[in-house]
């Protein structure tokens, strides 16, 4: 296999990449309408019998998400938890939610109650809207269209725009399962930490009236849908991955295509990225075509969280398999994530930890292999 292109820039370049795309007009307006949509509604965890979604028999619980979506999920609480931790994931090959959690073992083991969520469409959340992840344009195409008029978010249909409620809700619904006070943290891979990082920054600019959806700690790893306008202009529809999709669907209906890419600059998740101060930790590839490392790269270099309480940590590849050394770095990336999500580390003293690794090696602080 071809190593993934490196779109003509060395890695200095990549890795310093910022978004090119600016903050719409409607930009506030269209999320203080979504904001009035979703603020009514209270989540809550059900248990449910492993027939009530046979397209993942793994899922133990549920809540309700926008639309009267059942949000498949799987629960898992410690003996005595010290917080909790959603997770998120990727866009293909999306494992089972059973599987999601013995990955999240370590997290368990630090008194971590951890909530593994699948995207509404997605395998263990189909029971109300179906298979959203087939056709043409996949999941990335369901519902997207020009913004209505007057930059409102009501009459969105974009799947994409209920997701993000969907993730807030479920960081709330775990937040009520846990002690008064407790911390809830937030992983997104690749597609879960481009809708991770624009659930973190619409939590921050509700919390003071949803404080129950408050995220303390963000972990992304090779987040996608940033930079949009540079990435559509780099990727054609033969590309793996939702960015392909969206290249299909904008061919497919050029007549709308100017008006739809209106829309993705309102999910761009380095716009939102700039409203995301929650000390955060993430991914970087050097190279990634999938989800291209420049656009990886921009959401980092746009968060507003503070120094010292946000980290870079880079990997050769993202979307690749780039050998053993390769694997071993996203494997101690984890082992970097179980760290930070700990409560009882601080922040800042972890990074500082880890900062020896950040950016190459194979081992831990502690001199264990990955």
């Amino acid at each position: 296999m071809h190593e993934p292109h490196d779109f003509g820039l060395d890695w200095r370049q990549t890795l310093a990449h910022t978004a090119t795309g600016a903050r719409r007009v409607t930009h506030g307006t269209f999320w203080q309408s979504w904001t009035r949509i979703v603020s009514d509604h209270t989540a809550t965890l059900r248990p449910i019998a492993p027939g009530d979604d046979p397209s993942d028999p793994t899922t133990t619980h549920a809540f309700d998400g926008v639309r009267h979506a059942a949000i498949g999920c799987r629960f898992e609480m410690p003996a005595r938890p010290v917080g909790g931790v959603v997770v998120l994931h990727g866009y293909a090959e999306v494992p089972s939610l059973a599987e999601s959690i013995e990955r999240r073992a370590p997290l368990l083991e630090r008194g971590l109650a951890v909530l593994a969520v699948r995207v509404r469409g997605y395998p263990g959340s189909r029971a109300s809207v179906g298979d959203l992840t087939s056709g043409d344009f996949g999941w990335i195409g369901h519902g997207l269209g020009p913004t209505p008029k007057g930059g409102s978010a009501e009459g969105c249909e974009w799947v994409l725009l209920d997701a993000v409620a969907d993730v807030l809700y479920a960081v709330a619904a775990l937040r009520r399962q846990l002690p008064h006070g407790s911390p809830v943290s937030l992983i997104g891979q690749s597609f879960g930490g481009g809708i991770a990082t624009i659930a973190a920054a619409q939590a921050n600019a509700i919390e003071q009236q949803h404080p129950e959806s408050t995220i303390n700690r963000l972990v992304l790893g090779v987040p996608t849908f940033g930079d949009w306008p540079w990435r559509l202009t780099h990727l054609g529809p033969e590309t793996a991955g939702s960015g392909g999709q969206l290249a299909r669907l904008l061919l497919a209906r050029r007549d709308d295509a100017e008006d739809i890419q209106r829309t993705l600059s309102l999910f761009d998740a380095a716009i939102h990225a700039r409203m995301v101060h929650q000390p955060t930790i993430c991914k970087l590839a050097v190279r990634d075509e999938v989800v291209p490392a420049p656009t990886q790269a921009a959401i980092y270099n746009a968060l507003g969280s503070a120094p010292g309480e946000k980290a870079r940590f880079i990997t050769p590849y993202g979307h690749f398999d780039g050998g053993i050394a390769d694997a071993r770095r996203h494997a101690l990336f984890d082992r970097f994530a179980t760290d930070f999500l700990d409560p009882a580390n601080e922040p800042s003293a972890t990074i500082g930890r880890w900062e020896d690794v950040l950016v190459r090696g194979g081992r831990a602080p502690d001199g264990s292999a990955a």
